[in-house]
């Protein structure tokens, strides 16, 4: 029998899978219905704490490439105002039995905005939040909100400003731990202007868990069209331009994996895995680079919640095959594999070498513009590969790309 159960910083789960904040955490249908297929917990849509946030007022749309597990967001994002926030997490506690966590958009450093979400962190909390998640996807190039200063939007270019936000966010975080008696997750993006300098920073004002994960700025694959360049923006029937800010799903997950496997060999602290997870597979992956447990967004945009009840039987059945007893049993296990600096990595000579049987000619190996010292190293003769071994950098790129498997790398004693 396996254990599914994991603690992430303080926050007890029944499995790794969390539901990630996002449109999927707008209203309490979705909370109801994620805790029904079996979802560990859920974050909640985004709250601006500011007074002058209006709410979910805009309305966004999404164009999907379903073969390439991809969802592009043409008009920003919606956001919870601090009201809704209350008293959707007020509804939530007492209509489902797992736990429920309140996502707080950290916007510009100043004193008035830790203010405003310190408070907003304590409030969202007397209504019965879980955990605070405390949000600097703000720290992005661009940033979209619900506002009234700017009539649909509010966008704000951080340039100068995000030298400042580490700090400022280690700051609001020690404030918003005077206020609140719940674990704080802090959340970094891929693309925020400072990831490695806000992972300190968090970590430094002793924050229970880091959520490495967000959107990624990337433009819809296929979108373009090179014979028709007109319809790039109009791929959408009611929106007249595409936006390249706001890309999600499978693209994002070799991405988010260098960064979770960054963040588990420089943090201490507890990491919450999001970015590309569309199946249990990618859910292990996640682990198995270091998440203690992971938040998924796109996939049940894409398929519904009932997917979850698939995630969590592929799971526990992986689990039983491979003999892992518990979550923890796999966790991070593939991290000392993974070098972050070629001055980690010790490199042997080595030569390729050629099974003259298995060779189909099909020349791949001979086309690899880099090949060989001075001269190529590989090259067909008489429709055969054949290496020169004193051109031979040892580079593994035609063992690679080889489809016949006649391609080995010999290392050299």
């Amino acid at each position: 029998m396996v254990d599914l159960n994991t603690d992430l910083g303080g926050i007890k789960l029944k499995n790794p899978f969390i539901v990630a904040s996002s449109d999927i955490g707008c209203h309490l249908g979705q909370i109801k219905e994620a805790a029904h297929f079996g979802a560990a917990a859920i974050i909640t849509k985004g709250c601006i704490p500011r007074p002058e946030a209006v709410g979910l007022t805009r309305k966004p749309r999404f164009r999907v490439d379903f073969d390439k597990g991809t969802l592009c967001g043409v008009a920003g994002y919606r956001r919870l105002s601090l009201a809704q926030a209350m008293q959707l997490i007020s509804d939530a506690k007492k209509a489902v039995d797992i736990p429920v966590g309140a996502n707080i958009i950290v916007g510009h450093p100043g004193e008035e905005e830790r203010e405003l979400v310190t408070k907003a962190s304590r409030v969202l909390y007397e209504s019965g939040a879980d955990f605070i998640e405390i949000n600097t996807s703000a720290n992005l190039p661009a940033h979209f909100g619900e506002s009234e200063k700017k009539g649909e939007t509010a966008e704000s270019f951080m340039d100068e400003m995000s030298a400042k936000y580490p700090g400022f966010v280690r700051q609001t975080i020690e404030s918003v731990r005077s206020v609140v008696d719940v674990p704080i997750i802090g959340k970094v993006a891929y693309q925020d202007l400072n990831v490695q300098a806000l992972m300190e920073a968090m970590e430094g004002a002793r924050v229970d868990v880091i959520d490495i994960g967000n959107s990624g700025v990337a433009l819809l694959p296929d979108a373009l069209d090179i014979y028709h360049p007109d319809r790039t923006g109009k791929i959408f029937v009611s929106a007249d331009k595409n936006l390249s800010l706001c890309c999600y799903g499978d693209p994002l997950r070799a991405v988010a994996r260098a960064n979770l496997i960054r963040g588990a060999k420089q943090l201490k602290t507890p990491i919450l895995g999001c970015g590309g997870i569309m199946n249990w597979k990618h859910g292990v992956e996640a682990i198995m680079c270091g998440a203690t447990a992971t938040a998924i967004c796109t996939a049940f945009m894409l398929y519904g919640f009932e997917i979850l009840e698939d995630m969590i039987a592929g799971l526990n059945s992986f689990m039983e095959e491979q003999g892992y007893r518990s979550i923890k049993a796999f966790r991070g296990i593939i991290v000392d594999q993974i070098a972050l600096a070629p001055s980690e990595v010790t490199v042997f000579d080595a030569v390729a070498r050629v099974d003259p049987k298995k060779c189909n000619g099909c020349g791949l190996c001979a086309k690899p513009a880099h090949c060989g010292l001075n001269r190529r190293a590989m090259s067909l003769q008489e429709e055969i590969a054949v290496v020169d071994e004193g051109q031979c950098s040892g580079c593994e790129t035609c063992a690679s790309i080889c489809p016949a498997g006649a391609i080995t790398m010999i290392v050299k004693r």
